[in-house]
């Protein structure tokens, strides 16, 4: 490794140290805050906050398969929901909408049509406070489930054209299929060089399937541990521990108890797929990464790709793409490839506000892949507003 390579690399260490310990010290100031939202939480929740629940009955038949599906309408409901639950619909899935906002007798008109139950409560314990509510009342009143999905408005779904995915989900035949993992290439992070084989780890311990799309099998419906995993759940205000206890906690409940679990976008091959492309494909590919919050690899990002920088061989290319990738996720990273490459239905709407960059590669996706409605829901988005 050359000087000027060695020093790059520390440079990037360094600025990742520098933010994890100011990220540390933070989470150590709320630390008192937490410990009493965590010890006293649920029964704030389930004894006080549920009175203010509202249950409203759709228009659609209980089925043996529902969908939980959770919205967040900050900007109001949006043609992206009903188009989310038409699909879920005409799937055959009894939609048991949650709303983590109140809604407008207007927007329960609309809902209605298009859901089994809708179900409005107040915003604690974020998606899997919403999970929580829908996966309970769906056990409990719909015995005879054979099939579960968790889906929320985080992103679009389904973005038109792209795969059918509760076909494609069906079709692997496990009891838990996820759109996409995270989590599974650290050791591939390990290495600051990035010289490590792109090998997933099934048994890394922070292996996880994105909660924005889950499907659960009868297997694990009927098994009285999945109840007990949502009734004992900790609900909490704070989103690093509704993360760990939820999205990580569910998958680690699932995988650690055998059962069988994959994913639709499965990128163990990603790094094959870049070895066919050439050296302006993959500089493509890497400018158009969408990579929200992390400063020090937008900054290595453009470097790399700058028209008015010096050309980068296609090898620093490929690794800088595969690191991106694992290092933010490869749901944010990768539309640009996973949309037209793999039909991956699903575009994450939080790109739009979280950076000026993300923001211009998400529209341009939507400009090219999406429709009308979802053009003008990224307006307003970018506009300031969070779905």
């Amino acid at each position: 490794m050359g000087t000027d390579s060695f020093a790059q690399t520390a440079g990037r260490w360094l600025t990742r140290l520098r933010n994890h310990l100011a990220w540390r010290w933070g989470r150590v100031r709320r630390m008192p805050g937490l410990f009493v939202n965590l010890w006293f939480g649920n029964l704030w929740h389930d004894h006080w906050l549920r009175r203010q629940v509202r249950i409203t009955e759709g228009a659609l038949a209980a089925t043996r398969r529902c969908a939980v599906y959770v919205v967040y309408p900050r900007l109001g409901l949006q043609d992206s929901h009903l188009t989310s639950l038409a699909y879920l619909a005409r799937k055959g899935c009894a939609p048991l909408v949650v709303s983590n906002l109140p809604l407008t007798p207007q927007e329960r008109e609309r809902l209605q049509p298009l859901c089994w139950r809708l179900v409005e409560r107040p915003n604690y314990g974020y998606d899997f406070g919403a999970y929580r509510e829908g996966v309970l009342m769906a056990l409990d009143q719909l015995p005879g489930l054979d099939q579960l999905l968790l889906v929320n408005d985080s992103a679009w779904f389904p973005v038109p054209a792209s795969a059918d995915w509760l076909a494609q989900a069906e079709r692997l035949e496990v009891d838990l299929v996820g759109a996409v993992s995270n989590d599974g290439w650290l050791d591939f992070l390990a290495d600051p060089g990035r010289g490590r084989p792109w090998v997933p780890d099934e048994g890394v311990p922070h292996l996880h399937y994105c909660s924005f799309a889950l499907m659960f099998g009868a297997r694990i419906l009927r098994d009285p541990g999945f109840r007990k995993y949502w009734q004992d759940l900790t609900l909490t205000a704070d989103k690093l521990e509704t993360i760990r206890r939820g999205e990580v906690g569910l998958s680690r409940w699932v995988i650690d108890r055998g059962y069988r679990h994959a994913q639709t976008l499965d990128i163990t091959r990603f790094d094959q797929h870049l070895e066919r492309m050439d050296a302006d494909q993959l500089r493509e590919l890497a400018a158009n990464l969408v990579i929200p919050e992390d400063t020090a690899l937008r900054e290595e990002q453009r470097a790399l790709t700058d028209p008015s920088a010096a050309p980068v061989d296609a090898a620093t290319l490929r690794r800088f793409i595969l690191w991106a990738t694992i290092a933010t996720g490869p749901a944010y990273a990768l539309p640009h490839w996973s949309l037209p490459e793999q039909g991956f239905g699903f575009l994450k709407k939080s790109p739009m506000w979280l950076s000026r960059p993300t923001a211009q590669i998400t529209m341009s996706l939507i400009e090219r892949y999406g429709d009308a409605s979802m053009l003008e829901e990224a307006r307003r988005l970018a506009g300031g507003g969070k779905a």
